[in-house]
């Protein structure tokens, strides 16, 4: 629903604005868009934002983030090439490894003509522990992009 504007008259209480009842019929029916079935919820969002991909596959992968927010590695990942593909500014995806790491040798790529991708901190890949690649696109500019990572084993400590 657009914008309804309520008419308030020339000056007040000329009497050619709209009726009270009628001004509040639109403020209700505004309202009930603001406050009813249009607010945006996790279900609603699309799956660039909310879904997983797993893969088992080894070597190199394109990582389509219009599809999926997560991307589970399982495979033995030994030299491979990850090309992020349909990255939006402002989006972050991350990318668990949990295959065979013992021989990996990661590099990050995308699929934009001219681009960056720069790393954040200074963690290196750790073969002998499951890994998670935190990328966020600072700037979608076909020719001109942004990307930038970090990186970080990953395991379960409940102690920050």
């Amino acid at each position: 629903m657009a914008r309804t504007n309520i008419n308030v008259g020339t000056s007040a209480n000329d009497g050619t604005g709209d009726t009270l009842r009628d001004a509040f019929v639109a403020v209700n029916a505004m309202t009930t868009e603001i406050y009813g079935d249009n607010f945006v919820t996790h279900d609603r969002l699309e799956n660039r934002y909310t879904a997983k991909a797993t893969s088992s596959s080894t070597g190199s992968q394109n990582l389509d983030a219009s599809a999926a927010s997560t991307f589970l590695l399982t495979g033995n990942i030994t030299t491979a090439t990850l090309t992020i593909q349909n990255m939006k500014l402002g989006q972050s995806i991350d990318v668990i490894l949990s295959g065979t790491l013992t021989s990996a040798v990661i590099t990050l790529a995308d699929d934009f003509t001219t681009s960056t991708i720069s790393k954040v901190g200074s963690t290196d890949l750790d073969t002998a522990e499951t890994n998670i690649i935190q990328v966020i696109c600072l700037d979608d500019t076909d020719s001109a992009a942004k990307l930038v990572y970090s990186i970080n084993k990953y395991e379960t400590d409940t102690t920050p």
